[in-house]
């Protein structure tokens, strides 16, 4: 409808991340205190992190050190597009 606001449900991710720290490897260093409560992540897990500004992506843990988990962010298919 024009005119219409419509509120913007919130999104659920596991982690919270820095889009601002992430290398150019596509990789980031979370802190697991961060995340969704009870979340025991190990390498190879998949899951889903986000900034709360930036809609969430998906990835996978490589490295899980006390509360820091290092992720791989797969980018979704059509921010590989070439113009």
């Amino acid at each position: 409808m024009i005119g219409t606001l419509t509120s913007m449900e919130a999104v659920a991710f596991d982690l919270r991340y820095d889009p601002n720290e992430v290398g150019p490897d596509l990789v980031v260093e979370c802190r697991l205190s961060r995340g969704r409560p009870g979340l025991d992540l190990q390498p190879g897990d998949l899951v889903t992190v986000g900034d709360d500004e930036e809609p969430p992506v998906q990835g996978r843990v490589l490295k899980r050190d006390g509360d820091w988990v290092t992720v791989q962010l797969f980018l979704p298919r059509a921010s590989h597009a070439v113009a």
